[in-house]
């Protein structure tokens, strides 16, 4: 998902309360599918990571908690041996030593061999945890229940944290969706979550990156944000009043892509991702009533992007459901300068020069003075696909969702100036956003003399637009709606699946 976590700012507004949905009445809860994996033993396989993008750990400190913790090691995942156990013996300290993993804790070492597994020891009672030294977030220290295995990498060390999915959604419940939200708001959230995750445990490894690492998914927003806030009672509740619920679509697990906020309006999944496939339940939705959502051109793209009325928008109430930015034609060639041959070397295929001698790949590249932005291609709900960037030197095509989003960057990083604000609807200023908040945006252009001044960015939502918007399932809830009602929303033709138990 950013692709799937949500601004910890709330805008004042109120919701309109009274709207209803438009749309049949979902169908009771199904029976168990046989052809799906029992509920009982399931665990998921989470590769932690050392930063932003970063997964290996030169170093690691672990802390078991409650109980004793046994530390195994050996050449291979299938063929550890047991090495000692600890508890309040203060951290274990592993290491890369000699092109083996090493273990040490009070004075004492141990070589692990290429693989380590620190899990509870076979007398240890539910509830043992771990702190890991590297994974401290503000305000809290968050515990990781399960087991932690560790493989070498580069002369490094990789870290995957295998638990119990309940516990594991336990953790990302909070993190992806404020507990302060209605409680059928967060049972959506809990079946989404697990119904992406099952997706992601049952996907070959030609069609799941992190495969290759052990690993089921990473616990970053390029999946579900894992362990960025403890658990809370409210999230809590939710994960166990939907236990074993996840969306089926003939008799298989759906994608269940989510992001925070719609502009008014969800996106097509071939339409923001066009190396994707079409699917039938991740359709362009209008998140609004009595309003319907069609843009059909760029004059009525910037109305409804300037129209900052809430009433009726089943997202009103984020902040991000409206956001302003202004930038100068200086600071936005000194984004695009950069921006747009990281574009390129990262994604080439959407990103190409339609004329000009000096390709953003050449090392002599010069962007030259922008003369204007085009879309050439926009959602039916306001998602910009393609773009095009007109400057003295070329003109340079751009396409997908994200590639636009980060091609204007609002950050003081890439133009050396003062900070750049962009404006939320509460009227909260961020200064330099790391990227726009959604591709659904239009802008107003000043000119002198024909010339480029500046362009004010009039743009809504926040995400790329896929699936189920957090802050219209919010809105939904308030309005009345049930866990059910609102999956049955965003995922029109999805089928409520209860997962069986061993018998």
């Amino acid at each position: 998902m950013s692709r799937m976590y949500l601004s910890a700012l709330f805008a004042c507004a109120a919701l309109a309360a009274l709207f209803s949905l438009r749309q049949a009445e979902p169908s009771p809860l199904s029976e168990p599918v046989p052809s799906l994996p029992p509920l009982s033993g399931q665990s998921i396989r989470v590769l932690l990571s050392s930063g932003p993008g970063l997964y290996l750990f030169d170093s690691l400190e672990v802390i078991p908690l409650y109980e004793r913790a046994q530390v195994r090691g050996g050449p291979g995942p299938q063929s550890l041996r047991p090495a000692f156990s600890s508890l309040g013996d203060g951290p274990i300290r592993f290491t890369v030593e000699n092109g083996q993993i090493r273990a040490s804790v009070l004075g004492q070492s141990y070589d692990l061999g290429a693989f380590a597994e620190v899990s509870p020891s076979p007398q240890a009672q539910p509830g043992t945890r771990f702190l890991i030294g590297a994974k401290n977030r503000a305000g809290f220290f968050p515990e990781y229940p399960g087991s932690l295995h560790l493989s070498l990498r580069e002369g490094r060390l990789l870290v995957v944290n295998q638990l119990d999915m309940q516990e594991y959604l336990r953790r990302v419940l909070p993190s992806e969706m404020p507990p302060t939200f209605p409680l059928e708001a967060l049972k959506a959230q809990a079946v989404a979550a697990r119904t992406y995750a099952y997706s992601r445990m049952s996907a070959p490894p030609e069609r799941n990156y992190w495969k290759s690492f052990g690993a089921d998914l990473d616990d970053s927003t390029s999946e579900q944000l894992y362990n960025a806030q403890p658990p809370q009672s409210l999230t809590d509740q939710a994960v166990a009043e939907t236990l074993g619920q996840v969306l089926t679509y003939r008799g298989e697990a759906v994608q269940t892509y989510y992001f925070s906020t719609s502009p008014g309006s969800t996106a097509s999944i071939e339409e923001v991702w066009p190396d994707r496939d079409r699917v039938a339940y991740l359709r362009a939705r209008t998140q609004a009533n009595p309003l319907t959502v069609n843009i059909t051109g760029e004059g009525q793209a910037l109305g409804f992007f300037k129209n900052w009325s809430p009433e009726g928008f089943y997202d009103g109430e984020s902040s991000l459901f409206r956001w302003r930015l202004t930038l100068s034609r200086e600071e936005l060639e000194a984004i695009l300068s950069k921006t747009l041959p990281a574009l390129r070397r990262a994604s080439p295929q959407f990103v190409r020069t339609v004329e000009g001698r000096y390709a953003p790949e050449r090392p002599e590249f010069e962007l030259g003075t922008l003369e204007g932005l085009k879309v050439l291609r926009r959602t039916s709900g306001g998602y910009i696909t393609e773009l095009e960037i007109s400057t003295s030197r070329g003109r340079y095509w751009v396409g997908r969702e994200s590639n636009i989003r980060s091609l204007i960057r609002p950050d003081r990083r890439y133009t050396g100036g003062p900070d750049i604000l962009l404006e939320r609807f509460n009227g909260v200023s961020s200064p330099n956003f790391p990227a726009l908040p959604s591709a659904a945006f239009a802008w107003e252009e000043e000119r002198a003399a024909g010339n480029l001044q500046r362009l004010t960015f009039w743009g809504g939502g926040y995400g790329h637009g896929v699936g189920m918007s957090q802050y219209g399932a919010r809105g939904l809830a308030r309005a009345g709606k049930s866990h059910r009602e609102i999956l049955e929303h965003f995922y029109p033709g999805t089928t409520l699946t209860v997962l069986k138990a061993d018998k």
